[in-house]
């Protein structure tokens, strides 16, 4: 049975929150309903009057895991005004896409999830995703026509086939990065990822560019979107452009070298402090929208 939450849609707007390309797994279905695979449960959600219907599945609805992944606690409304006071810009895109927010994922997830979005479009890394979980993962419950299948364990992933991987899941040669990857996660002490959410920014994206195969950009996403690191700047080609349109004119250089990167990030962090992911993902989203018209398949980050 559905649960009501009262919360404005103004601070959550699902298609804004679950198309910004931070999350893959989120499919909604003809009747509205969004449903996403979420730390061994389905969360099933639709936006009600002036609310929202949510439950989780299988067994009762647990209402700690919906708020904790869409980070209700989170002051938006002070978030929207820190964003709109710093740039005209954002103001218009706050409004435009008021509801837009940062949601919180499980972090062995998120970064297997991104080395599979590497030169990637985001039909093939939510189609590859999904097989990934169906060969790897365990059964959840069965929504709206669709069964769900948990994210594999660092674990499994580990000990994968990597030319399994690369054929079955359609994903090439990052079939190989996601098991290096893995066997590199396992062989820190469990629960080492999420034990960087009580770290500082820094530290937790050192230990995470330590590893191989994972570079600036997949590691500032695994911060901002499943370590509660908001000022984290994931640049890639949207954020470059967004940057030469509105802030850096005398950025040359179309390639995103280090120096280039390094410049961007701190450029944001000048701009909207400890909020500049928060800032990122509202100009990524509009530059999405604009080249997806442009473009029949949009490149993730």
């Amino acid at each position: 049975m559905a649960e009501y939450l009262d919360y404005a849609h103004e601070y959550l707007n699902l298609t804004y929150t679950l198309t910004c390309g931070q999350a893959f797994r989120w499919k909604q279905d003809n009747e509205g309903w969004w449903a996403a695979p979420v730390k061994g449960k389905v969360i099933r959600v639709k936006e009600q009057d002036n609310g929202f219907l949510w439950e989780t599945l299988p067994g009762k609805p647990d209402l700690a895991l919906f708020n904790s992944y869409f980070r209700l606690d989170d002051d938006v409304p002070a978030i929207y005004e820190h964003l709109s006071n710093a740039d005209e810009h954002l103001a218009v895109l706050v409004k435009q896409f008021a509801g837009l927010r940062l949601v919180r994922q499980d972090p062995e997830e998120t970064i297997i999830s991104y080395v599979c979005s590497t030169a990637n479009s985001v039909p093939r890394i939510s189609k590859s995703v999904d097989e990934l979980s169906r060969m790897y993962g365990t059964f959840i419950a069965s929504a709206g026509g669709v069964d769900h299948y948990a994210f594999p364990s660092i674990s499994a992933l580990a000990s994968a086939d990597p030319d399994e991987i690369r054929n079955k899941a359609g994903l090439g040669w990052r079939g190989s990065n996601i098991v290096t990857v893995a066997r590199q996660i396992l062989s820190h002490p469990k629960g080492w990822l999420l034990s960087m959410r009580s770290r500082s920014y820094e530290d937790a994206k050192a230990d995470l560019v330590a590893l191989r195969g994972i570079g600036a950009k997949i590691a500032d996403c695994v911060c901002l979107f499943s370590l509660d690191k908001d000022k984290a700047v994931p640049v890639d080609t949207h954020i470059r452009q967004v940057a030469v349109r509105f802030y850096m004119p005398d950025l040359k250089t179309k390639t995103i070298t280090p120096a280039a990167y390094d410049k961007i990030v701190q450029v944001f962090w000048d701009k909207f402090g400890d909020y500049a992911g928060w800032a990122q993902e509202f100009l990524y989203y509009e530059d999405l929208l604009r080249t997806s018209r442009q473009q029949a398949i949009p490149i993730a980050r």
